[in-house]
């Protein structure tokens, strides 16, 4: 913290400074604060101030004295309560939830169900309209397994896949799964998903609750160690997590050796699909999800975590060439670049109001692209997709899904044009 400079560099590209425009909301001000031990009111104020932090990474990214204010910002947390703020006991209440992950299956049941009985009817200003929309995009076909036409993918997987899919894949949106167990299938291999995996421990790591965050890593390392061979994760924020399990073991050199085990078995799953060979055949104006040969306008959403949060590399460039492998698919780009979409795990729950500033400048800027699919491999960033197409009005024309989903039906598509 002693090291920063005050150069400002972090509170450029600081999305919450944007939108509040408030000095102790950038990075340098956090890390100043941080500082004044025996400020008077530090309690409430401190606890309002270092929740308003998405965790993106963006303040890091750009730090000439590398300083890893992520890291200091969650330091900070560890020290104040465990409810606190003014959605503190919402952002509790989500924490506890993703402790026992199963109980979302059930609200995937219902969130369905009343996303289609409901939404016709709320107010465009509704609340309950906004939480529906997280159901509101039902699962298109997912593809047979045996319907994928085999590549050759020289990818040397001998023992098979084990899938980290998260939380989300696994419980709210199960056909991620089923997607990506189809994409596999076509490259001969076969995909598992252990049974007793917990949430990656993410949520409780970023809230500053160590001992949470390190009970969820033991027990994924301890799952996924009865298994050999590479561990593909479908989720950004999960893997990116996951490469970091490490450094929550400093102090236990064991935990910490079985923790890089699994971290040199990882695989983000567009790394692995770029790295299969290239034997897309659909010329260029062929039938395409529907739309009678017009090709398909995508907008992919870079996760923060890939962009950011992974130790100065970043996987921005894998999805990219998975998609231009699809002659089919236009791949649209923002003129600035990438941008965070204000999710941020929890985070719009403890900043709402924040959040949705953050979410609906860029939807603005991406939907008027005139995008029809907006693709990402983030669960929480296409959370925040679908409720953001639902403000905007743009529901009935832009589908939100995640990239082995579109990539799925493109699958079915070539099967069923091959067939023809």
């Amino acid at each position: 913290m002693n090291s920063c400079a005050k150069c400002g560099a972090c509170t450029v590209v600081c999305p919450v400074h944007r939108v509040t425009g408030q000095e102790a909301h950038s990075a340098r001000g956090k890390l100043h604060l941080a500082l004044l031990s025996d400020l008077p009111g530090k309690g409430a104020v401190f606890e309002d101030i270092f929740s308003k932090c998405l965790l993106c990474g963006a303040c890091a990214s750009v730090c000439p004295r590398d300083i890893d204010v992520c890291r200091q910002v969650v330091q900070s947390r560890a020290a104040f309560p465990a409810v606190t703020g003014a959605h503190g006991y919402e952002k509790y209440l989500a924490r506890k939830v993703l402790g026992h992950p199963e109980i979302l299956a059930p609200l995937r049941v219902l969130g369905r169900a009343g996303a289609r009985l409901l939404l016709k009817y709320l107010p465009e200003d509704s609340g309950l309209r906004l939480r529906l929309a997280l159901f509101h995009q039902d699962a298109g076909a997912v593809p047979a397994v045996e319907n994928v036409p085999a590549a050759a993918s020289g990818l040397g997987l001998k023992e098979g896949l084990a899938c980290f899919p998260g939380c989300s894949a696994r419980y709210l949106y199960p056909e991620i799964i089923s997607s990506c167990d189809a994409l596999v299938a076509g490259l001969g291999q076969a995909l598992s998903v252990p049974e007793g995996l917990s949430c990656c421990g993410l949520a409780a790591f970023a809230a500053g609750d160590r001992r949470e965050a390190e009970r969820c890593a033991r027990n994924n390392i301890a799952i996924l160690e009865q298994s050999g061979g590479p561990i593909l994760v479908t989720c950004a924020s999960c893997y990116a997590h996951l490469c970091r399990y490490g450094e929550l073991f400093v102090d236990a050199p064991v935990w910490r050796e079985r923790a890089e085990g699994i971290k040199a078995r990882l695989v983000e799953i567009s790394c692995l699909l770029d790295r299969q060979s290239a034997t897309e055949a659909i010329p260029t104006g062929a039938a395409s999800l529907g739309t009678g040969g017009k090709k398909v306008r995508v907008f992919y959403h870079d996760p923060c975590h890939l962009r950011h949060g992974l130790e100065g590399t970043k996987i921005t460039a894998e999805p990219r060439r998975v998609l231009a492998r699809h002659r089919q698919l236009e791949l649209l780009e923002l003129p600035g670049g990438p941008q965070c979409c204000g999710q941020g795990g929890l985070f719009h729950i403890s900043a709402p109001e924040i959040s949705a500033v953050i979410r609906d400048t860029l939807a603005a800027k991406v939907l008027a692209l005139n995008p029809e699919v907006i693709t990402s491999t983030c669960s929480g960033c296409l959370m925040q997709w679908r409720v953001a197409v639902e403000v905007a009005g743009a529901a009935s024309r832009v589908r939100v899904l995640h990239l082995v989903e579109l990539l799925a039906e493109l699958a079915v598509e070539k099967v069923n044009r091959i067939e023809l």
